[in-house]
């Protein structure tokens, strides 16, 4: 193959890139609707979220339509891309008229792209049992239904719907696709990657302290102080609120709230802490039904400083001499 060859299927990877574009935009908005909308409605035994029935909500739904309209229009409706490429990028005496394809089964490989952070955040939503993390259980399903979807309904069109052009016959973009996949791949493993290392694996890498990992109890475990762990425990105490001194709880969030969770005999409690109005109301909404149940936190592990002096919220309806004592997780993400 010759070098103007080549250059002419390398910036034929400008269609490949409108096709993936138009593919990658209808599965970012839509996916995200989908996570905002599961948190809004609750899944999975989760109280809804009304507070993300809001503006980036509607305005997703309102991306999502038009570009999943228009990249499904040109699967059902095949036409040909005329596109000229310049003599002086091809190095030929006049510019280049090259036609391309809206459709066509080879592309199957450029919706393939996409099944790399689909997988990714499906995996991540699917190892996640809290309610704070629903919306990304949500937005996986949704992006590896879509992942699927493309390829099959490209391919179904084409031959049980029979919409194609009958009257052209092209050469497949094989070489364009290829440049597509040199330059695209690994800038889409980048971004995954950054994604994962950024808001998933974090939350991976941390200790876990439940009934296994904590026999005998905070003093026991001097490894966990004064780390960001996991904490996995039975819920004993609901949330305590606490911080208004006076003020209308109607008009104004708690500043402080509590739950106390049980790590098993001989283990002690932990008195899970929210020191800010939207972590206390995460918190509410996280304990919500589970009491008796495994109430699962991130936070730093600390001993409870200054128990006589009651300066945590709820503290006093705990049990300090319990056998393994009773420690303080503050909330906060990996």
């Amino acid at each position: 193959m010759d070098l103007k060859s080549l250059l002419k299927s390398f910036w034929q990877m400008i269609y490949v890139f409108r096709i993936a574009g138009l593919h990658a935009l209808s599965l970012y908005f839509i996916s995200n609707s989908v996570g905002l909308l599961a948190m809004t409605t609750g899944v999975h035994g989760c109280p809804p979220r009304p507070e993300f029935n809001n503006w980036y909500l509607w305005l997703n739904i309102l991306f999502a339509i038009p570009f999943l309209v228009i990249s499904l229009y040109y699967i059902l409706h095949p036409s040909v891309w005329m596109q000229t490429i310049s003599k002086h990028l091809v190095f030929t005496p006049t510019d280049i008229n090259l036609p391309f394809f809206s459709t066509h089964p080879v592309y199957i490989f450029i919706d393939a792209l996409f099944f790399v952070p689909a997988i990714a955040l499906f995996q991540s939503g699917r190892a996640e049992s809290m309610c704070e993390f629903k919306s990304e259980w949500a937005m996986g399903w949704a992006l590896l239904t879509l992942a699927f979807f493309y390829p099959v309904f490209r391919v179904f069109s084409w031959y049980v719907l029979n919409r194609r052009i009958q009257a052209m016959t092209l050469k497949p973009p094989i070489l364009p696709i290829l440049w597509g996949y040199l330059i695209a791949l690994p800038l889409i493993i980048f971004f995954t990657y950054t994604y994962m290392d950024t808001h998933v694996l974090p939350r991976l890498r941390v200790p876990v302290v439940n009934e296994l990992t904590f026999t005998g109890g905070i003093d026991e475990h001097p490894e966990f102080l004064g780390r960001v762990v996991r904490v996995q425990g039975v819920l004993t105490r609901g949330i305590a609120k606490c911080g208004l001194f006076g003020k209308d709880p109607e008009e104004t969030p708690f500043p402080f709230g509590t739950v106390l969770v049980d790590l098993g005999k001989k283990n002690g409690q932990i008195i899970v802490q929210a020191d800010k109005a939207h972590l206390v109301k995460n918190l509410e909404l996280e304990a919500l039904n589970k009491k008796g149940k495994i109430f699962e936190a991130f936070g730093r592990l600390i001993k409870l400083p200054n128990p006589k002096k009651r300066l945590i919220c709820g503290i006093g309806k705990t049990d300090e001499k319990q056998k393994g004592g009773l420690a303080l997780l503050e909330l906060e993400m990996p």
